[in-house]
């Protein structure tokens, strides 16, 4: 899901709601490390560990457990290209939560340059990283360096005859034009992205639908959605295709404090949202499980995924659904400013949202109300 940009002011200090979680997974990396295991686990050690960290909000201990097996595990690139660029694309996600841009920028094209160098500039796991560096570079408002990098993977995967990774890199030109407000270049990049994934593949003509609700709502039409719902239904298996999302309302009012001046807040803000998605791809439900500073701020996260709209899922008679949880983080670009140069959040604030529901952290949480609705799940 892409960063939604919000101006916020903080809220008073109410009481804070955590939850404990436990660590696992770093103390199993620290028994692989006393171990001297080989770098394949340890690397998957360490992102496990890292997912925990991040999960429990503790971002900086995430980062720090990553940077130590990047650092001791660099010089296996070229037998564990994969591996190795999954650290440095964690890295990228953990700073693109906590503001540190030049982090961010840093690692991300790291995870890249590792699969070009050792797996090849059209390989597909290289490619696919190259997506993902175009999504992140659209969520930190980078949206010429997307396009140029949407447009470099549609170009090297239709030279290599990869046709269904050229169709999703002209779908997101689409997507990003369509957000940009450029509907008629939308739609002529999701008419390509069809014609390249060919007249068989069901999956991109139904993305094309939903790019087409999309316009069709900002034109009034209020019933394209309902009818699009009507016509998609989705296997529960996969992870749920999202039609409708509203912007981030009810947490917007000026970024200032009494005496007019800009806001800076070096306290890390999230919200853990639990919620189902009902067969018919509404959600319900809708709580949060967790809430570490964000205080007043809450509710607005409610609103905005109770007003979501999901592809009605492919699931038997009575079946509750799925059960997902989603964190918000709030925060602004850490830098320096005019009198210091010491580094801390500047600039207006912007919300962070990412899918927990299949990290170890939150697992319990997911097993408990799958549980609740269906019963014990190891019969």
């Amino acid at each position: 899901m892409l960063p939604l940009m919000v101006q916020a002011a903080p809220p008073p200090a109410p009481p804070e709601e955590i939850t404990i979680v436990g660590r696992r997974a770093e103390q199993g990396l620290a028994a692989c490390l006393q171990r001297s295991c080989p770098p394949p686990e340890e690397i998957e050690a360490a992102l496990q560990a890292s997912v925990e960290q991040f999960a429990d909000g503790r971002y900086v201990d995430a980062r720090r457990t990553l940077r130590g097996a990047i650092d001791r595990n660099r010089d296996h690139a070229a037998e564990l290209p994969g591996p190795v660029s999954s650290l440095y694309a964690t890295v990228a996600t953990v700073a693109e939560h906590e503001g540190e841009t030049a982090i961010w920028r840093m690692a991300a094209r790291k995870s890249v340059t590792v699969l070009r160098r050792h797996l090849g500039e059209t390989n597909s796991a290289t490619l696919v990283q190259e997506l993902s560096l175009g999504d992140s570079m659209v969520g930190l408002g980078l949206t010429r360096a997307a396009t140029n990098s949407y447009r470099a993977v549609q170009r090297k995967a239709t030279e290599s005859g990869q046709p269904k990774l050229a169709a999703n890199a002209a779908f997101r030109r689409a997507w990003l034009a369509l957000n940009l407000g450029r509907s008629k270049e939308a739609e002529r990049f999701a008419d390509e992205a069809v014609a390249i994934a060919g007249p068989d593949d069901r999956q991109m003509a139904e993305l094309r639908e939903v790019l087409r609700t999309r316009t069709a709502i900002r034109r009034g039409d209020d019933g394209a959605l309902d009818a699009l719902a009507a016509r998609l239904r989705q296997s529960a298996t996969v992870k749920p295709q999202l039609l409708f999302t509203p912007p981030l309302a009810g947490i917007n009012p000026a970024m200032t404090g009494a005496d007019g001046q800009a806001w800076h807040d070096s306290r890390l803000r999230f919200a853990d949202v639990g919620y189902w998605i009902r067969p018919d791809g509404r959600t319900a439900e809708v709580e949060v499980l967790r809430n570490s500073g964000l205080g007043d701020w809450a509710p607005g996260f409610l609103h905005h995924v109770s007003a979501r709209r999901y592809t009605p899922l492919d699931v038997e008679p009575g079946q509750p659904g799925i059960y997902r949880i989603d964190r918000f983080t709030m925060r602004a670009n850490k830098g320096t400013s005019i009198g210091t140069r010491i580094r801390h959040p500047v600039g207006k604030p912007s919300v962070y949202v990412v899918d927990l529901t299949e990290t170890d952290a939150m697992s319990a949480a997911h097993r408990q109300r799958t549980e609740e609705a269906l019963g014990p799940l190891d019969n």
